[in-house]
């Protein structure tokens, strides 16, 4: 696992309510399809857990959809911005 700063390089909607999001930052701490990130957001107490929808050596890509107050929060997020970020969550799946 590995906390950081991720940078949001884009967030757009892909349908009313459901947004891609790709953040730049460590990915090394991913290792198999299935794992997800922890996001906080300023406000929030919790964070929010996403699964990763796409990864390579630089970028992380999530999709998610608008069902409350934080994912809410999280479609307003522009990119430029920074999030911290737990990474390389969960034991994921063999795709073999």
């Amino acid at each position: 696992m590995n906390r950081g700063s991720y940078l949001i390089v884009d967030n757009k909607p892909l349908t009313k309510d459901i947004y891609e999001m790709k953040l730049a930052g460590d990915t090394s701490h991913i290792t198999a399809p299935g794992q997800f990130i922890n996001i906080m957001l300023d406000g929030f107490y919790l964070r929010r857990p996403i699964s990763i929808c796409d990864y390579d050596e630089k970028t992380i890509t999530i999709i998610y959809k608008v069902v409350g107050h934080g994912t809410e929060a999280m479609a307003k997020l522009n990119a430029g911005e920074k999030l911290d970020v737990l990474c390389g969550l969960g034991n994921g799946f063999d795709v073999t």
